[in-house]
């Protein structure tokens, strides 16, 4: 396989081949309950989240999908510096104590299957600093396998071999964006394509692909969510999130309770692992049980819901410059047929946030989690690894507007409640964001 990417060596998830199931431990394990995968916020699996009936389809009556325009995140990755440098040794150290603690008279409610994983699991020392962030395989088989459902999918649209006119590729400067362009492109024209491919690199002021970079509104935004009086801090302090860390602490068997920071580290442990290795349940991910998970996942979407969704008022305008192209694409039938950009988790929330959907009729605050526990805001069906908008136009034989859109995301279909019908026709997208295409995105995306 020709692209530079992180193989993992031997095998970080080290468990034990055969474990004694005949008392049913296994399958009473917390980390074998699949419910709990479909909740690690934006570190959960693609796999998990995205439509998994692959001959839906996708043809409205009476339509032709003629051009297709992917907005995708990069697909599942390592952990960043910061959190590779400080998860090997607060791992290694809360392991040797929680089978120090399964050892002694104190409460300890970790199943038996997932002790005998935590024992037989260590660090893996090729994950270093140097390969921070970077794709994993399971990352590359994401956007891999995503390109050919999409040949299957639009088989009309994909049916040309590669010219620089027909597609158009643009990536960010990032060793998973790229890589996860260069599997996008295996997936459509075989291995290697991405040699023989004129792709587009971002620029130093990227507003179509990360136009928070060059913001300093949005950086000044981050730097509220962190002060003690927002949503998020509130959230951290509260009776509901401190007593959450106090009954993983006594699950585990310890006196006194661990830090926030020691049970993110194994909150993250157990979402990387389970994402890097699907069919393997991480050791970690029996820490929790499913209420302890949508605690957390709730942290995280508090953070991402006031940074960059509905909880900030300038979001929707950031994506000014990527719903203009996507727009300006679908009002030509000229070429390129294939427009696919990749980028990152902030982008595909800013893009959903400017299609108004998922939003809650009440905002997310600190103290109403339980009953905010069926809302539509939630990162780990948004925005999981490798999530994806995907917006395709049709020629449609009947009604005034010939040219129609529909929109995707993971692959499930996305209706939009402001278009009359199944798909928008141009002319509602144009007159929604006529703000955008009049003005000038370079005056409006960071007011």
């Amino acid at each position: 396989m020709e692209f530079q990417l992180v193989v993992l060596i031997g095998c970080l998830l080290c468990v034990v081949n055969s474990l004694n199931n005949s008392d049913g431990n296994e399958t009473s394990c917390q980390s074998s309950r699949i419910s709990h995968r479909s909740h690690y916020a934006s570190k959960t699996a693609y796999e998990v989240v995205r439509d998994q009936n692959e001959n839906r389809e996708s043809n409205a009556e009476g339509c032709v999908p003629l051009k297709f325009w992917l907005l995708s995140q990069h697909g599942t990755r390592l952990p960043g510096k910061k959190d590779i440098r400080a998860l090997s040794s607060e791992l290694n150290n809360l392991r040797k104590s929680i089978l120090k603690n399964s050892k002694s008279e104190k409460i300890f409610t970790i199943c038996p299957a997932d002790l005998e994983r935590l024992r037989a699991w260590r660090w893996n020392n090729s994950i270093t600093v140097d390969r921070a962030s970077y794709l994993t395989e399971q990352g590359w088989n994401d956007l891999k396998s995503l390109a050919e459902r999409m040949k299957q999918r639009f088989p009309g649209i994909f049916s040309e071999e590669y010219s620089k006119s027909k597609y158009l590729f643009r990536y960010t400067d990032t060793q998973r964006t790229e890589e996860s362009y260069k599997a996008f492109a295996e997936g459509l024209f075989g291995k290697g394509a991405h040699n023989f491919i004129e792709a587009e690199t971002e620029t130093d002021r990227d507003t179509l692909l990360r136009p928070y970079e060059a913001c300093s509104a949005y950086g000044k935004n981050k730097k509220r969510i962190k002060k003690r009086d927002s949503e998020l801090n509130k959230f951290l302090e509260s009776d509901l999130y401190l007593e959450t860390v106090s009954d993983i602490s006594d699950q585990l068997g310890f006196r006194t309770s661990l830090s926030s920071d020691q049970v993110e580290a194994m909150w993250d442990a157990c979402r990387y692992e389970q994402a890097w290795y699907l069919e393997r349940p991480s050791p970690w991910c029996g820490v929790f049980n499913k209420n302890q998970v949508e605690v957390l996942e709730y942290k995280e979407d508090l953070k991402y819901y006031y940074q960059n969704s509905y909880g900030y008022e300038k979001s929707a305008d950031l994506a000014c410059f990527t719903v203009v192209d996507m727009i300006r694409n679908f009002e030509y039938s000229n070429d390129p047929r294939v427009v696919a950009y990749f980028t990152h988790e902030t982008q595909i929330q800013i893009f959903l946030t400017a299609l108004g959907v998922f939003r809650d009729k009440k905002r997310l605050k600190a103290k109403n989690w339980d009953k905010m526990r069926m809302r539509l805001f939630k990162s780990s069906q948004l925005t999981p690894f490798a999530a994806n908008v995907i917006a395709v136009a049709y020629n449609c034989s009947q009604g005034a507007d010939p040219v129609r859109v529909g929109f995707f995301l993971n692959e499930k279909e996305l209706r939009l409640d402001w278009c009359r019908g199944q798909l928008c026709s141009l002319s509602e997208l144009e007159q929604r964001y006529r703000r955008y295409i009049d003005g000038k995105c370079s005056k409006l995306y960071c007011k």
